[in-house]
């Protein structure tokens, strides 16, 4: 059979193959070299999380310290996104975790996925994120609920996590000092 020739075996821009010679290589790196280059501030993009927080103790004064306050600010508007209920419930199994302890898929510690979507969504994401799965998204990412808002529901999850992470080490470190 005689091979196809035409647009869709054209080797042109348009097809992906323009990285092959080399002025079209050489023009691209050198308009990347500036942007890889540029010398960067600390915290200059904070504007993007169009909110602020508080920083944490042994960040204060920074700009990492202010963007973790206003990333944490951001993350918590994620339980907005849940009932007080399964807020409770979300914070007191974080809060009671080891940090060590898997947490059990199909015992009392998990919500159902029919019954508490959002709440097993976050606590999976504190405490077990590489078992979210796309059932899970898909049992409570139904309308009202956007992409958007499920960020916010997996970022609340992560931050009772790192919330809770925190505290042990900050209880650690006093008791040792």
């Amino acid at each position: 059979m005689p091979p196809i020739t035409g647009i869709c075996t054209s080797t042109s821009a348009t097809s992906g193959g323009a990285q092959k010679y080399r002025l079209v290589r050489t023009v691209a790196g050198r308009s990347l070299a500036g942007t890889v280059r540029r010398e960067l501030t600390p915290g200059q993009s904070l504007a993007l999380l169009e909110t602020e927080g508080e920083s944490p103790w042994w960040a204060a004064g920074t700009a990492i310290g202010t963007a973790i306050g206003a990333l944490r600010t951001a993350a918590h508007l994620g339980s907005g996104l849940l009932s007080d209920e399964e807020q409770t419930l979300v914070r007191e199994s974080v809060a009671a975790w080891d940090g060590v302890t898997p947490l059990p898929l199909h015992e009392a510690g998990l919500p159902d996925r029919d019954e508490l979507p959002g709440a097993r969504l976050a606590l999976l994401a504190a405490r077990a994120p590489y078992r979210i799965s796309d059932d899970d998204v898909a049992a409570w990412l139904v309308p009202p609920y956007t992409d958007h808002c499920l960020v916010h529901l997996i970022a609340f999850g992560a931050i009772c996590a790192v919330d809770r992470i925190e505290a042990t080490l900050t209880t650690s470190t006093k008791e040792h000092a």
